[in-house]
């Protein structure tokens, strides 16, 4: 039987009053996806973990700033977007996403997943798999954000404009024309 957790929106006027109990259940709601986001933008475990733990930190001192009419999960990846850019600043880091990593799954590769596929399914994939992440590695840290809170974290247009504090239209735009950009790079010998 599973327990029933509340929602966003009856957690969080408790977490405003104090509730330590309230906000954690927000944070273990969130943090696989927070960290997943912090990996994709930074590129390096360790320093995904401390901008994921600066966002909970930062989120539980400025709940009370919260306006409940917005959504949680875009104030929440707001923050960890500026986390994530505090610690590139403070390592000196190069944005890098999950895609460059060998042992890293690939959201755009994966919805070909096979419940029991043939070994030559599994070499074509991983084939695949690694051509995605080089030529996805070829575009510019911006686009591969755009494109990782797209398809890895599934926001929308709006959510990822609010994220990265630009215009929703520009996102579309920025969006289509790296796919666009990844799609001439693919097909090239």
């Amino acid at each position: 039987m599973t327990d029933f957790l509340p929602p966003d929106h009856e957690l969080i006027p408790l977490a405003k009053n104090d509730d330590r109990a309230a906000f954690q259940t927000l944070v273990e709601r969130y943090l696989p996806e927070v960290y997943r986001f912090c990996h994709n933008f930074i590129g390096n475990t360790a320093d995904a973990e401390d901008a994921t733990q600066e966002t909970f930190v930062k989120a539980w001192r400025n709940i009370r700033r919260f306006h409940e009419n917005k959504s949680f999960k875009t104030w929440l990846f707001a923050i960890a977007k500026n986390s994530a850019i505090d610690i590139m600043r403070k390592r000196r880091s190069v944005p890098f996403s999950r895609f460059d990593t060998d042992d890293a799954e690939n959201v755009l590769v994966a919805t070909l997943a096979d419940p029991e596929p043939l070994p030559e399914e599994l070499f074509a994939r991983k084939t695949l798999a690694k051509k995605v992440r080089k030529v996805l590695a070829e575009l510019p840290p911006r686009d591969r954000t755009i494109l990782s809170l797209r398809y890895d974290e599934e926001l929308s247009f709006e959510d990822i404009s609010r994220i990265l504090s630009m215009p929703a239209n520009t996102i579309r735009s920025l969006h289509r024309r790296a796919l666009i950009a990844l799609r001439k790079k693919f097909e090239r010998p």
